[in-house]
């Protein structure tokens, strides 16, 4: 399966593909830990419901699901462990990336250009990017690195590689809003995001204040 890079079986009957990366995260312990008791100790049906609440936040069975949350020391889950906060540490961490996006990184004193090395997730980008999406797809399986062609800044890139993570902007009073606004505008067709007007919408909330 594209991008996702384990699995779980419910007794040999079903495999389930699953990004590592993200159940790690979501749970705080090794897949194979996470695996080993789920393969042991659940139905496919509890498997599956758990993953409604790793990927989407949502609970199916919420006694049942919590019981196997509660294993792992996580309590309270709906409130206290929340995916937009698990994105957000997940935002440019080289220790999990397992991938590198290259931007060129234009200063305005110097005469020639410098790339920088942004750390990403392939499941994350290829989610809400269909440009990602066909990238990953036409990729050697071990290569870990693609250049940035879209010929925007490195600020630019920063911002809308955020969004993807976090549905949010990190716009500040130093921002200069109406150049990025401008700028989004040709990136939400160049990345092919998706969704396209809750973005927008995004930057509209958060350029106000």
């Amino acid at each position: 399966m594209l991008l996702k890079n384990g699995y779980f079986s419910d007794c040999n009957i079903q495999d389930i593909p699953v990004h590592k990366i993200l159940i790690e995260k979501r749970i705080g312990k090794t897949f194979d830990l996470i695996k080993k008791y789920l393969e042991s100790n659940c139905k496919l049906n509890e498997i599956q419901d758990l993953l409604k609440w790793i990927y989407c936040d949502e609970m199916i069975n919420f006694k049942r699901t919590n019981e196997i949350l509660n294993h792992f020391g996580i309590q309270n889950a709906q409130k206290t462990k929340l995916l937009t906060n698990d994105l957000k540490q997940l935002l440019f961490d080289e220790q999990t990336s397992d991938f590198k996006l290259f931007v060129k990184n234009e200063e305005e004193d110097d005469e020639e250009e410098e790339e920088e090395e942004l750390y990403i997730h392939k499941f994350v980008l290829a989610a809400r990017s269909g440009l990602f999406l066909n990238i990953f797809q036409n990729l050697e399986e071990n290569f870990q690195k693609v250049k940035d062609y879209s010929g925007k800044s490195l600020e630019t890139i920063e911002l809308i590689i955020s969004f993807l993570y976090t549905d949010e902007l990190p716009i500040t009073a130093d921002t200069d809003q109406e150049f990025i606004k401008e700028e989004f505008e040709d990136i939400v067709e160049y990345y092919q995001l998706n969704p396209k007007i809750p973005m927008m919408d995004i930057f509209e909330k958060y350029s106000k204040k």
